[in-house]
């Protein structure tokens, strides 16, 4: 137990009886800013569907926290075919789709959008794959595209007391000729005030911008590469270490992690699965014409892209490939991530420190499922002491430790565990070896 001198520095309830927040999904028809959308939603998360703009993901919250820049120009339009091709211009709503790459204007081997009046804006044909307490999922399929010669698709699904959307983007053949492209998904987030990036890198390269980029910076220690919002236009490309991005976003203290596999042997279009634009101010050069962002007819508001991409694959006629991005959002403190793990972001990591005949515990971190908190200590032979119960948890609230467990002779290391309600582990959240305060 906590000595009474923590108690007032305590940051959770650990009320034994308090309970989990049961969350159920559900699916519903809503109109969203004069949208005809479909609202998917578990009472952590809630997705906004618009199938009649791309099969767009519009928006994504957590709890009352919006992720996702939605362009006011462009409130509840769908235009036309004619409205939506390079003469009448692209007509970016914002939010979250998928499409091939690698784009390019010079062959017939690149994507020449957007605009596209069929993959970007044309409208998703829509079915409903489950609708239960446990799991909802919705599928959304593009028109065949001759250009491309692709159908593309999106399988969307949320889990019961998870803040976790599961994305499986499909790419199928429908032409009569063999075809290479990569899946890309583009995800553009809201750059308010202290909105960051952080990747764990290897290697990363600017490949639009006229001007320097000032905010980026390379944590050489923690291997981490990280893009902090400037209101300038930029893009990078970035070879991560492990398959993980993780934008903060400050000002409404949430994050939204995203995690995709890597295929090492296989090429990637600009050679990276991970870009990131950076929408602002300035200029940048594509085939020799300089671009003036403040011109743009679409605006100059701030966002940040997050694009992640599959490796280029051959297609023979009616192949298909499958890609899965998942999305995992959290409540934080603020400030930067450090690391992320299947349980958790991890803002601060964890910190046991002896302090006389105590252990005290510290760290912060960002939920990905509700359930509860416990500390495990674990002697040099593996045994683990009296598990210390901290509480009930969850995605909406950030995580923040400050707990007191005993101190034994043999204690090792600690472990922060979380379970669901049944007892089930559920992940570790973090660990961390014994240190001394002296």
């Amino acid at each position: 137990m906590n000595p009474e001198g923590d108690k007032a520095r305590r940051p959770m309830n650990t009320s034994p009886g308090h309970s989990i927040a049961d969350s159920p999904c559900s699916i519903d028809g809503v109109n969203y800013k004069g949208w005809k959308s479909l609202s998917l939603t578990n009472g952590l998360l809630e997705l906004f569907v618009v199938p009649e703009i791309g099969g767009r993901i519009i928006q994504l919250r957590l709890g009352d926290r919006e992720y996702f820049y939605v362009n006011p120009r462009h409130l509840g339009r769908v235009y036309r075919q004619d409205e939506n091709n390079f003469e009448a211009g692209w007509k970016n709503y914002g939010g979250c789709k998928v499409w091939p790459a690698p784009q390019g204007w010079s062959d017939d081997r690149h994507w020449a959008g957007p605009p596209d009046p069929i993959l970007d804006g044309g409208p998703y044909r829509l079915q409903v794959l489950e609708n239960s307490s446990d799991s909802v999922a919705v599928q959304l399929d593009s028109a065949d595209d001759e250009y491309t010669g692709l159908r593309l698709s999106r399988e969307i699904r949320l889990f019961r007391n998870s803040a976790t959307v599961q994305i499986r983007h499909r790419m199928r053949n429908t032409s009569f000729r063999p075809v290479r492209w990569a899946l890309w998904q583009v995800t553009q987030q809201c750059a308010r005030g202290g909105s960051s990036v952080t990747v764990p890198l290897i290697s990363y390269r600017k490949i639009y911008g006229n001007e320097n980029y000032p905010n980026i910076e390379v944590l050489s220690e923690k291997n981490l590469w990280r893009l902090s919002y400037n209101d300038q236009v930029a893009k990078f490309v970035v070879n991560p270490e492990s398959g993980w991005l993780a934008t903060a976003h400050n000002d409404v203290r949430a994050a939204l992690v995203e995690t995709f596999p890597i295929f090492r042997d296989l090429p990637y279009p600009d050679g990276g699965p991970l870009e990131f634009w950076v929408n602002g101010k300035g200029t940048f050069t594509v085939h020799g014409e300089v671009i003036n962002m403040e011109k743009d007819p679409n605006g100059c508001d701030p966002y940040i892209e997050t694009e992640v991409l599959s490796p280029l694959i051959d297609l023979e006629p009616g192949q298909d490939y499958v890609f899965q991005v998942c999305w995992h959002c959290c409540a934080m403190d603020g400030g930067t991530i450090a690391g992320v793990n299947s349980c958790a972001a991890i803002e601060k990591p964890l910190v046991a420190t002896v302090e006389d005949k105590n252990v005290r515990v510290r760290g912060s971190f960002g939920l990905f499922q509700s359930g509860i908190l416990e500390i495990v200590p674990i002697h040099r032979s593996g045994e683990t002491g009296p598990v210390h119960v901290v509480g009930p948890a969850g995605p909406l609230e950030a995580c923040l430790i400050d707990e007191s467990i005993p101190f034994e002779n043999a204690l090792f290391r600690v472990a922060l565990r979380l379970k669901n309600a049944g007892g089930k582990l559920l992940g570790t959240v973090d660990g961390a070896l014994l240190t001394s305060d002296i």
